[in-house]
Formats: structure tokens, C-alpha cells, sequence
């Protein structure tokens, strides 16, 4: 399980990853202290309760208890060839935990820049959310992996993980405009970091790789199909805020109010 706490404008939110067998009425008996809490992955009978609300999710996840050439072989064939192709390109790939970013401070900046440089070439302004990252590195759930190419980072991934689960939090690519044979290089890099962070968790013994969600299986995006092809199983859960104090409870029920949350 993965516990963060961080707060929203006027409200104190506690944000629970993977509780396991552990309910969200449990949750609420321990008196937390905050005002919403904001449980992830639970089946649809936590979503009942009067003060709660709830989102419906969808992801796919790749057994990581599975032999590595099974995992393999359910990869889309071109994706397979891809990340071949990619060995021949002289990328390094690297893997950072907590304790290396405190190391290094720099490396943290750099996913930053990449990541907001990313949506800026598309004409989109967006932060990367330093604040919640540091969260969960200090909460040991935070792992991050990156390739360089000649001394230049050019793409990084970051996780929320516990002991069993790694879901991808961060994706962001260098795409530089200085033509298609570096953008074709930049996409086998970002293909085979995907997969040797599926490597990587395996070996460490985690049992699921969550690819972060997915927004339609049936008219899947550019994204969602991306994901698709590296053969993980299709499935649903659910995301509940549940209000733990009064000022939570009339949260809860605004956000109901707005259609936020059903």
C-alpha cells in the first residue's frame, strides 16, 4: 500500500494506492487525519457508502508472475522488433530511486524539464508536479528510469510502486524536431524503456505492472493503443474519495453536486 498526504486548496487529502484486503471503512475507523480520503483500485462494493464518491477506471496490466518469454511473446510483434532495433542505437538506460535523486538533485529537474518541454512542443502548458513526486519518494513508493543518447536525457518514466505493484506515473519523450530519423530513434528508446522496466520490476519481485490507465479499450487513442500493444490484460476498478471529517463529507457531496464524481 502506498499512503501520501498533501493538501488540496482549503482541504486535506490522504491518497491510499493498492489498500489490498484492508476496506476503506477500516481506513475511515483509523482517524486519519484528513479531510478526503482518496482510495485507488477497489472493487465496486467500496463504492458504497453515503459520504463517498467514485470514479470508474480503466487500465491494463501485465502479469509480471508470468515466465519473461510468455510476457514477451504477448507484445505486439513491431513493438518486439522495435525494441531489437533499439539495442543498435547506443542509448543508455538507467534506473533512479530515492536515494539516487537525493544524490543528485539535478536528475529530478531534468524529468521536469523534459517533461514540460514535451507539452510545450504540442502547445500545452503543464507542470510537472514536483511537490507530489517528493511525496511519494519520501513515502519509498517512487521509482523513475530514463535513457540518455550521447549525454542527453531523452526519455524518463516514473512509478508509484509498493511490493507489488508498479504503475507508470510519467511518460515524456524529447522529440526535437531535427528529423524523423531521431524521432524514430526517440520511439524504439521510449518502446524499450517500457520493457525493461517491466524487466526490471519482475526481477525485483513485483506481481503487476499498471500501465497507468487507459481511456477507451473499445476506441482506444494513440496513447491507449501504444499501451495496448505490450499485451496486458484489460481490466476495471475503482477510484473513491470518501470524506473523513465534516468539511470532507460536504466536499464529497459538492463534487457529487458538480457530476465530478458518481
Amino acid at each position: 500500500m502506498i499512503d501520501v498526504s498533501y493538501q488540496k486548496k482549503f482541504l486535506q487529502v490522504n491518497q491510499i494506492w493498492y489498500p489490498g484486503d484492508t476496506a476503506i471503512s477500516e481506513l475511515l475507523r483509523q482517524r486519519r487525519k484528513a479531510d478526503i480520503l482518496f482510495v485507488h483500485g477497489v472493487s465496486i462494493e467500496e463504492t458504497k457508502g453515503a459520504f463517498r464518491g467514485w470514479q470508474e477506471f480503466h487500465t491494463c496490466l501485465n502479469d509480471l508472475t508470468l515466465p519473461e518469454e510468455k510476457i514477451h511473446a504477448a507484445v505486439n510483434k513491431n513493438v518486439r522488433y522495435e525494441c531489437r532495433r533499439s539495442e543498435r542505437d547506443g542509448i543508455e538506460i538507467r534506473f533512479y530511486n530515492k536515494s539516487d535523486l537525493e544524490k543528485d538533485s539535478r536528475i529530478l529537474s531534468q524529468f521536469a524539464e523534459l517533461y514540460e518541454g514535451m507539452y510545450r512542443s504540442k502547445g500545452i502548458n503543464t507542470k510537472y508536479n514536483l511537490t507530489s513526486v517528493k511525496q511519494y519518494m519520501e513515502a519509498d513508493g517512487a521509482w523513475f528510469s530514463a535513457v540518455w543518447h550521447e549525454g542527453e536525457m531523452i526519455v524518463f518514466h516514473s512509478y508509484i510502486c509498493d511490493a507489488a505493484d508498479a504503475r507508470l506515473l510519467h511518460s515524456a519523450s524529447c522529440f526535437r524536431g531535427e528529423g524523423a530519423a531521431d524521432q524514430a530513434m526517440i520511439g524504439r528508446a521510449n518502446k524499450r524503456l517500457h520493457w525493461e522496466d517491466i524487466l526490471y520490476f519482475k526481477k525485483k519481485g513485483l506481481q503487476r505492472y499498471d500501465w497507468g490507465g487507459i481511456s477507451d479499450f473499445e476506441n482506444p487513442n494513440g496513447i491507449d493503443a501504444f499501451k495496448l500493444k505490450f499485451g496486458g490484460d484489460q481490466v476495471t476498478y475503482y477510484n473513491v474519495f470518501a470524506g473523513n471529517t465534516l468539511l470532507g463529507k460536504l466536499a464529497v457531496t459538492a463534487m457529487k453536486a458538480m457530476k465530478r464524481v458518481n
